[in-house]
């Protein structure tokens, strides 16, 4: 009899370990679908886009995040993406620096920059910045191909001759 007790037990704690890790597991509003992947061509290289739970708020707008890994993991970041309307802004970030794409009369390109201290901006270049303010020469643009757009060129902002 004692050792039915102590199998019971067993099942039990483990049944408890297993539903607290699986709450544990999806507590972070992360998911794993794969939403697209592609290449950079730089040395971050492939990169896969994951779809998430959380939201992302900016200015009183609501923002779907959107997990993008490459082959470099320190290069990691989020996109946050504007629910509302067709490709009106999208915001690159990982807690260094918030790049913000939008599309307007002139196309689809980086706005605006934020970064969290002003060491972490020598780790960019101002002449890639500046050219990648028109990257799609439309007025709207799908999310999907936004998001693919971000993910490649951001990579490219990196100053690669410093040693990222």
């Amino acid at each position: 009899m004692k050792t039915n007790k102590s199998t019971m037990k067993r099942v039990m704690t483990a049944t408890v370990l297993l539903l607290v890790a699986s709450f544990m597991l999806y507590a972070d509003g992360e998911t794993t679908n794969v939403y697209l992947a592609g290449t950079t061509n730089t040395p971050a290289g492939d990169y896969v886009v994951q779809s998430t739970d959380a939201l992302y708020y900016f200015q009183g707008k609501e923002y779907a995040v959107y997990r993008i890994d490459y082959d470099d993991p320190s290069l990691n970041m989020k996109i946050a993406v504007n629910n509302e309307g067709n490709c009106t802004s999208f915001v690159a970030y990982n807690g260094q620096f918030s790049f913000f794409y939008n599309c307007n009369k002139y196309g689809f390109g980086v706005r605006k920059v934020m970064f969290a201290n002003p060491w972490v901006k020598d780790q960019f270049s101002p002449d890639e910045y500046y050219s990648q303010s028109i990257l799609k020469c439309q007025k709207k643009i799908e999310k999907k191909e936004a998001i693919r757009i971000v993910a490649c060129y951001v990579p490219l902002l990196y100053r690669w001759d410093i040693g990222n």
